[in-house]
């Protein structure tokens, strides 16, 4: 299986997870989505298949009162926003903070 890690490469704690990543020969896809941005359905299946809290996928932790609809549409148009990094198992994504959080899920 190839796992996929969303990175943004301004992000010591993405940088951090990479490194976890190779140090374990782990195969694995980078998506920097700062230049190669999620599509709307990327960002939908994302908060479907988001284990844990749907809050936590954003760095504004005040953000808050918004139904599914409204938090896809918020992500989609301000990426910049999501917390990172997001690890994808090829079926679940996972906010692995600490970035340590990602052997969990190898």
């Amino acid at each position: 299986m190839t796992f996929t890690i969303l990175h943004n490469k301004n992000c010591s704690k993405s940088r951090a997870c990479i490194q976890i990543l190779e140090s374990e020969n782990v195969n694995f896809k980078i998506r920097d989505y700062i230049k190669n941005p999620l599509s709307f359905d990327e960002v939908k299946h994302l908060i479907q298949n988001l284990l844990g809290n749907k809050f936590d996928i954003l760095r504004n932790k005040t953000e808050k009162d918004f139904d599914d609809k409204n938090l896809i549409k918020f992500i989609f148009e301000n990426q910049k926003n999501l917390q990172r990094p997001i690890f994808f198992d090829g079926k679940n994504y996972i906010v692995c903070r600490p970035p340590d959080k990602v052997l969990e899920f190898i």
